[in-house]
């Protein structure tokens, strides 16, 4: 029997020095660039990124258990995006998304 690897969901602050547009495309991309950077393949391989929600303030990622601090390092790693300075600043980590669209919603208030 296959066991499926379990999912993290990491919901995470927007900090930009400049008023501009990110696509979803560009961030996953500076995700992966950074994780290439600092991991390897070996590592990027392994994470199951995939960015399920994007607003202007916040974003949601889900990966898999085993490379949250991974992906979490990454994240905070990208200090510029088009020329721009921008940060990345980790919320909330949960295992159901449930609770991460919770916190986003109090948050939002």
């Amino acid at each position: 029997m296959v066991k499926l690897e379990r999912q993290r969901y990491i919901l995470f602050q927007i900090l930009k020095e400049e008023d501009f547009q990110i696509s979803q495309q560009e961030i996953l991309k500076s995700i992966w660039q950074s994780i290439w950077r600092y991991f390897g393949m070996k590592e990027a391989n392994k994470t199951g990124l995939w960015l399920l929600e994007l607003s202007k303030e916040y974003g949601i990622i889900r990966c898999s258990n085993s490379t949250k601090e991974i992906v979490l390092t990454a994240l905070v790693l990208i200090k510029e995006l088009k020329g721009k300075k921008i940060i990345f600043s980790p919320v909330k980590t949960s295992g159901t998304i449930k609770a991460i669209i919770k916190m986003k919603k109090i948050i939002d208030k």
